[in-house]
């Protein structure tokens, strides 16, 4: 016989009394011919209400846990494109969604935005001295120290490897980001403690201006690039090695 899929109302003595039968019926097929009839088993149950609620209320549960836990998996899955999985920073992309929204408010308000291009000098020599696992604590160190260097609305991206891009929005003129690249400097170049050795690194930074030195993402960044290798051509400093001191180091 052909199994019932589905809820019907049935009144039966025998169902109020046991709570659950079986048996079976005819039944006619929709589009079929008058008179047509096929065989089917009918499974009938008593329904308790107050079950029947509890029943649907776990069932409510267990699927807004499922739904919270898709949210979730969908935030990270969003973190991950935008954020560096090392630093936590701003990737690449997340920058230039960035960039555009400064650029937007530096055509309104007429203000200045400035792109910062870092490299670590020496730290190729830290990372094959000391391991990849130290080199980026080194990394994480640095990247903590550029955020406390510039305001909420500024924002620093780790381009690759040992590369950072500091987006400066809504500054008054190029010389305040100058500040802003003294202010770097400085912080870089204190010591960092790193398997019981304090290593002291510099910055080579790059910097251009809109709309001084381009109008769009493309151009500041490859003017900011082109200016960080002349400044670390300049500077051709190796990293500095010593015992601990007592403190001075994060």
């Amino acid at each position: 016989m052909e199994q019932l899929d589905g809820a019907y109302p049935v009144e039966s003595p025998a169902l109020r009394e046991q709570g659950h039968i079986i048996g079976a019926i005819a039944q006619r097929r929709l589009n079929a011919p008058p008179g047509t009839v096929a065989p089917a088993t009918l499974d009938a149950a008593q329904v308790d209400p107050e079950q029947a609620l509890a029943n649907a209320q776990t069932r409510i549960e267990r699927l807004e846990r499922e739904i919270a836990q898709l949210r979730r998996a969908v935030a990270d899955e969003r973190r991950h494109a935008y954020v560096d999985a090392l630093t936590g920073l701003p990737n690449r992309r997340l920058l230039m969604d960035r960039f555009d929204q400064a650029l937007a408010r530096g055509v309104r308000q007429h203000t200045k935005i400035a792109l910062l291009f870092l490299d670590l000098d020496g730290f190729k020599c830290i990372n094959d001295a000391l391991g990849h696992a130290s080199g980026d604590q080194l990394l994480l160190q640095v990247a903590r120290r550029l955020k406390a260097c510039i305001r909420a609305a500024d924002t620093v991206c780790r381009f690759g490897g040992d590369e950072f891009v500091v987006l400066l929005a809504q500054i008054e003129s190029q010389e305040r980001a100058q500040l802003v690249v003294r202010k770097i400097r400085t912080a870089v170049a204190k010591p960092y403690l790193l398997q019981e050795q304090v290593v002291r690194v510099t910055t080579s930074i790059g910097m251009a201006v809109y709309p001084t030195d381009g109008k769009s993402y493309a151009e500041l960044l490859e003017r900011s690039d082109i200016a960080m290798y002349f400044d670390k051509a300049r500077a051709c400093i190796a990293p500095a090695w010593s015992h601990p001191p007592a403190g001075g180091t994060d």
